[in-house]
Parts: C-alpha cells; structure tokens; sequence
C-alpha cells in the first residue's frame, strides 16, 4: 500500500510540473510589453501602477502566471 502512494504521489509531481512547465512556455510566446515604448503613456501618472511586492508578484504581471 505504501508503494501505491509513492506512485501516485510521483504521478502527481510530474503532472504538476508538467502543467507549470506549459504555463510557462505559453507565457514565454505571449508578446512582452516594451516599457515607455508606447508614446500615449508617456503622460500617465506612475501612481497608477501597481506596485510589486515580491518576486510572484512581478513574475504573475510579466509573464501571466
């Protein structure tokens, strides 16, 4: 029994970081946003940006995650 769990625990892990693995490529192909590349956002106030708290958060805005 015990060796059934381990199973299903490996099966588990690699299907988990099989799945964060696609996220990931699918988020490498996604367009990236040039910073001041667009000229109407050269006016917009900086205190309208949401400002990151760690390094989740500034993955999760760049890449989508």
């Amino acid at each position: 029994m015990a060796q059934d769990l381990e199973q299903t625990i490996s099966a588990l892990q690699t299907t988990a970081i099989g799945n964060c693995r696609k996220r990931i490529e699918e988020a490498a192909h996604k367009p990236k946003k040039i910073p001041g590349g667009d000229p109407a956002d050269s006016g917009a106030p900086c205190r309208d940006k949401k400002p990151a708290h760690g390094v989740t958060s500034v993955l999760r805005d760049k890449y989508g995650l």
